[in-house]
């Protein structure tokens, strides 16, 4: 048995795991082209993964977070990229456009969400706006029945299949005592004139998810765009957003780190030297034994946190412990799992190299390494007072 689990959670994560690795004969294709196949996308949604997190109110599954973070972690132990591009559409969008859409945003919006015609957007990250988001300087006016929304958006996920993006924009002037101050969510269809997607950009791992700018030139939206209160949304859907995204960050990172590793098991199973499997040399051993042991105390922080989330509690810090811990795992575990293949482990014939690449993206989105430190040790420091 594993704390937080139920029965359905694990069976959901086991018909995900059965589906993932059905589809390892179309990864080198897609991570050589850059994108995903459209159909596997259409696969998704057939299989209810891309409405996991939609309440079966509004046409969904309704699963619990706890089991979302099963599958991510499922779909990132055989192809990271695929991970990302769901944790975006079915995490951070679907789970704002569900707490704070309106019965007719969530009538329009969730179904583009799950019937696989696409993956959708989150956008808030800006050329002078990282890890510092209330500075952010894309502007939303109002027109008429409508906003008209400028600026642009670095790194979001998803652009080129997305049928729209939330897109965070600050209403009214800024206001250096009170940053937060006028930033407002808008969905925004990407077919709307003024919406520009610029090239994917050319990223050292991820490689099929698409990772692209947004522009937007005094692109016009109806007044039913606006996702939440207007000037609210830096809480209500960033901080918020944030803190889930976390949790699906540490899922793929123990995705990541278990794929990695059950190569690096079986490799060094196989691989002969000296007249003995690898596997007998103690050196090997103990590198394997503690990235398991790091990997499985990854998993109960990820599976703590999103547990928190489902019985309605505070989980802000250890959301950020999770994704703190699980992301530097990560990058920790696919080192010693290129190390146990050698020279072999650096050849992208055997696919280890690619766990590796994909591990180093944990440590930097939805909040640097630093960035969670940060979140924790305020936590704990006003715990403390």
């Amino acid at each position: 048995m594993t704390p937080f689990v139920s029965g359905t959670d694990r069976e959901l994560a086991e018909a995900v795991r059965g589906f993932a690795r059905g589809i390892l004969g179309r990864i080198p294709a897609a991570e050589e082209s850059g994108e995903f196949p459209r159909d596997l996308i259409g696969e998704l949604a057939s299989l209810g993964v891309l409405g996991l997190t939609v309440p079966e109110a509004d046409g969904g599954v309704g699963a619990s977070a706890v089991a979302f973070a099963l599958v991510l972690e499922e779909l990132a132990a055989v192809w990271p990229s695929l991970a990302v591009g769901v944790a975006v559409n079915s995490g951070i969008v679907a789970g704002t456009v569900a707490r704070l859409g309106t019965p007719g945003q969530r009538a329009r919006l969730l179904p583009q969400l799950m019937d696989g015609r696409g993956l959708a957007g989150f956008c808030l990250t800006e050329p002078s706006s990282g890890s510092d988001a209330a500075s952010l300087r894309s502007t939303a006016r109002r027109d008429g029945e409508g906003w008209v929304i400028d600026g642009q958006k670095l790194f979001v996920t998803n652009a080129r299949y997305a049928p729209f993006l939330i897109v965070l924009a600050r209403v009214g002037a800024a206001d250096l005592q009170r940053p937060h101050a006028g930033i407002t969510a808008f969905a925004v269809p990407t077919d709307v004139a003024g919406v520009t997607i610029g090239p994917p950009e050319k990223k050292s791992g991820l490689l099929a998810s698409e990772t692209s700018t947004v522009t937007f030139e005094s692109a016009h939206v109806g007044v039913e765009s606006v996702i939440g209160e207007i000037g609210r949304a830096f809480g209500q859907v960033a901080l918020a957003g944030l803190d889930a995204g976390r949790i699906g960050i540490a899922a793929q990172s123990v995705g990541i780190a278990r794929g990695a590793l059950d190569r690096a098991r079986a490799y060094a199973q196989e691989r002969r030297q000296f007249g003995q499997a690898i596997a007998s040399f103690q050196a090997v051993r103990l590198s394997l034994a503690e990235a398991r042991t790091h990997l499985e105390a990854a998993r109960m922080l990820m599976l703590r946190a999103a547990w928190r989330k489902d019985a309605g509690l505070p989980y802000t810090r250890e959301a950020a412990q999770a994704k703190l811990y699980a992301s530097e795992m990560a990058n920790r575990v696919t080192y010693a799992a290129v190390q146990t293949f050698g020279g072999y482990g650096y050849m992208r014939e055997y696919g280890v190299e690619r766990y590796a690449r994909d591990a180093r993206a944990t440590s930097i989105y939805e909040g640097t390494s630093e960035v969670q430190r940060l979140v924790i040790a305020r936590a704990l420091l006003s715990e403390a007072a």
